[in-house]
């Protein structure tokens, strides 16, 4: 039976160990041809052909593991999560699947290298999204626990439009009046909290120093315009409860961390 299968020797066909997986996906059709003609050795040649569609699945499953863990670890950054816990997340996911991985991560890139491959990651701006690292976090459990039937690392949305609107009157107010400010003072710092939030800087691609500035400097305008139209108010309590949404507080905290 093996003659008429056979090609090169034997140690290119009939050893499928050596193969690589495009030479085994080529030559399996005609395996089969064989198998339907020698009917009596279809055992044989089946049994061979589960043999080597372990051995790449196993090669393909690791290769897999260590390109989701990666994805995972990149995401766990843009979302605001520490560096150390995106290393160690990778390192976690690979170590549970029986790999050993070494991971370098920087708030712009992350390399690693499981075995004989190695795989980069670009980190784009981050987004802060709480909701999202905890949702990651409990992904990357469940993958070391090996309970990978409905894995994604697609970005879900976390919260509604009303649920940022509110999270977002209730931060500057809550600073402008703990800095001084009236309660008129706290209206008016979570309208132009509103306002800035959804003003659509972003959309421009600035660079997020470039972003802030233009957003304080929004802020301060629209706060010293209910003085011009005779309304008694604080236009300092009013910009100190705006500018509090552009301190990147996290990214501090991460940055003194890391």
């Amino acid at each position: 039976m093996y003659g008429p299968c056979g090609c090169g020797g034997r140690t290119r066909t009939y050893d499928l160990r050596v193969m690589s997986p495009t030479s085994f996906q080529l030559l399996y059709p005609a395996i089969c041809v064989c198998a339907i003609y020698y009917n009596r050795n279809f055992l044989i040649v089946n049994s061979l052909f589960k043999k080597a569609n372990n051995i790449y699945g196993d090669f393909m499953k690791d290769k897999e593991i260590f390109s989701l863990s990666l994805d995972i670890g990149r995401e766990i950054i843009k979302c605001g999560g520490e560096i150390s816990r995106a290393e160690d997340t990778v390192k976690r996911i690979n170590r549970a699947y029986g790999n050993r991985c070494e991971v370098f991560a920087l708030p712009s890139i992350i390399i690693a290298q499981c075995g004989g491959y190695m795989q980069i990651r670009k980190i784009d701006a981050e987004e802060t999204d709480l909701s999202e690292l905890s949702r990651l976090n409990a992904l990357s459990r469940k993958l070391c626990s090996d309970k990978n039937d409905e894995i994604s690392v697609t970005r879900k949305a976390g919260y509604s439009e009303i649920q940022n609107i509110i999270a977002i009157c209730f931060a500057t107010s809550s600073f402008c009046l703990f800095f001084g400010g009236t309660v008129i003072d706290a209206i008016i710092s979570a309208f132009i909290g509103v306002i800035i939030s959804y003003s659509g800087i972003q959309r421009f691609g600035f660079p997020l120093f470039t972003d802030n500035l233009i957003s304080a400097f929004l802020s301060a305008v629209i706060a010293n315009l209910p003085l011009k139209l005779g309304v008694s108010v604080n236009p300092g309590m009013i910009i100190i409860g705006t500018i509090m949404l552009l301190v990147p507080g996290l990214t501090v905290v991460n940055s003194i961390r890391d």
